[in-house]
């Protein structure tokens, strides 16, 4: 059998692991456009404030070399997909997985600026601030907001603009994100839409400058043959393509509130290359319909959430704000915000403070298991002092809403 598999980042690299896994004689051949093996994008704004590139990089080229993988620095154009032939070297394959990722979108002209998505988008980006005084970022999603503390770090005056009412607009509700936008202290202009940027020169509602500009707007994926994003089905298969599967940026699936869904996060990209590394090489794998959980820890602030915002369905919310901690022991301060449908079933829910992203990963296992708040404010948790209170800040909340509910 021999397998290619386009593209290296979470999704590419970790398919031809997987194909690997499932065929250890199989003849694989990995393309990657950028020759740094397979890296964590997610940790480009360390690098940006003066992390080694190379402590990224999880799977160098030699690493899948060892794995007898063939990895070659080669961008792929051009595939026909029906005859699984990649036409840039006239070489045909039994399968075919598709993991060409995304690339920085922008809906305005933009010159003269910066966008980060690669190692070398970085490091452009860390030689610019060196010689800078301020900065203008334009978007206060992941991205911006990260890069934003990076910058900062690195002593330079940051403004961020924003088109959206609040920041983090994909990951959380306005009266959250304004709570989180509080405590951290960065100075963000929202309800700001970018006409056009020229050479440091943003114009909108006014007139901005800087010595560095860094557009952070979002990204659009990267299509084989000039066509569209790639609709997968849960074993990662391209809908209606023989053997042909895809993976990561470039793909779109449906998720659990039964949405159509583009992939942007590098743990569903993980995911979706394990199940079409397997399944490309013979083997049997499918993906649960993601909840689209995410999280991030900007200026000290552990923020995270997953599921439907208050703003994306008819139901009902509890916002408790509270302490890590029974109150004679302190603890930190810890906001939770539970969403529910009109019977009370638990469909998302927004955490900022330590331990955030477990406090996700718990919701998500009720969310999946279509849980009541009314069971949730039941639970049992663990208790003692220094570790945790009686009655956790989850139950707190679902108890709130069950009290809506009667």
């Amino acid at each position: 059998m021999k397998i290619a598999v386009i593209g290296c980042g979470a999704a590419g690299g970790t398919a031809a692991q997987f194909a690997r896994k499932a065929d250890r004689k199989a003849e694989i051949v990995l393309y990657d456009g950028e020759g740094y093996g397979q890296y964590s994008k997610c940790a480009l704004p360390y690098v940006v404030e003066g992390m080694e590139w190379q402590r990224i990089i999880e799977f160098s080229p030699e690493w899948f070399r060892k794995q007898k993988i063939d990895y070659r620095n080669e961008r792929v154009e051009n595939v026909d997909l029906e005859a699984r032939v990649i036409e840039d070297n006239e070489e045909d394959y039994d399968s075919i997985i598709i993991a060409t990722g995304a690339v920085p979108y922008t809906p305005f002209k933009a010159e003269g600026v910066h966008f980060l998505r690669t190692i070398d988008d970085a490091l452009s980006i860390r030689n610019s601030a060196k010689k800078a005084k301020n900065a203008l970022i334009i978007g206060a999603g992941l991205i911006g907001m990260e890069l934003a503390e990076a910058l900062i770090h690195m002593k330079l005056d940051v403004e961020i603009l924003e088109y959206m009412p609040s920041i983090l607009p994909a990951m959380l509700d306005e009266d959250v994100a304004d709570y989180i936008k509080k405590r951290i202290g960065v100075d963000v202009k929202t309800s700001c839409r970018v006409e056009k940027v020229e050479n440091g020169i943003v114009t909108a509602d006014e007139e901005y400058r800087a010595d560095m500009v860094v557009v952070a707007t979002g990204n659009k994926p990267v299509v084989i043959n000039e066509g569209k994003r790639l609709k997968v089905d849960k074993f990662c298969r391209v809908e209606g393509m023989e053997d042909i599967y895809a993976a990561g940026d470039c793909t779109s699936l449906t998720d659990f509130f039964d949405r159509d869904m583009q992939v942007g996060l590098g743990s569903i990209a993980a995911r979706q290359g394990r199940v079409a590394g397997t399944n490309a090489a013979g083997g049997e794998d499918e993906v649960i319909p993601p909840l689209f959980a995410k999280t991030t820890k900007l200026f000290g602030v552990e923020i995270a959430s997953v599921g439907l915002l208050e703003r994306e369905i008819d139901g009902l919310s509890a916002k408790y704000m509270g302490r890590s901690l029974p109150h004679y022991m302190e603890g930190e301060e810890i906001l939770i915000k539970i969403v529910a449908d009109g019977d009370g079933i638990v469909k998302g829910c927004q955490a900022v403070g330590e331990g955030a992203a477990k406090i996700i990963d718990r919701v998500s296992l009720a969310i999946y298991h279509e849980m009541n708040v009314r069971e949730l404010a039941r639970m049992e948790n663990a208790y003692a002092p220094l570790v945790a209170p009686t009655f956790d800040a989850v139950e707190i909340a679902c108890g709130m809403i069950e009290r809506k509910l009667k």
